[in-house]
């Protein structure tokens, strides 16, 4: 497995007696398109969400989930403001 930022190789989680280490965060992420469906609350609007069409995991290793540009880019992926998948690929 590899970050989807930097390209590094993770490792596994550790787990030991008393505590753990990770190395990286998986995040379900991948094509989407808005959709709505209707709110059962009687004269209210529709609920917009983004429906994910096309499923991908990504890795991102833990220093670079801990740059604010990267936090950024998934905090823009997840509200569907820009596409984390179509954005950058590790080592362009």
């Amino acid at each position: 497995m590899q970050c989807f930022h930097c390209g590094r190789e993770v490792r596994e989680t550790i787990h030991r007696q008393k505590s753990y280490r990770v190395d990286y965060y998986r995040l379900h992420t991948g094509q989407t398109e808005w959709d709505f469906f209707l709110n059962p609350k009687q004269d209210a609007a529709p609920i917009r969400y983004l429906k994910l069409t096309q499923p991908i995991d990504i890795f991102t290793c833990i220093a670079c989930y801990a740059r604010p540009e990267i936090r950024q880019r998934l905090d823009d992926d997840f509200t569907g403001r820009r596409p984390l998948p179509e954005t950058h690929r590790a080592g362009e």
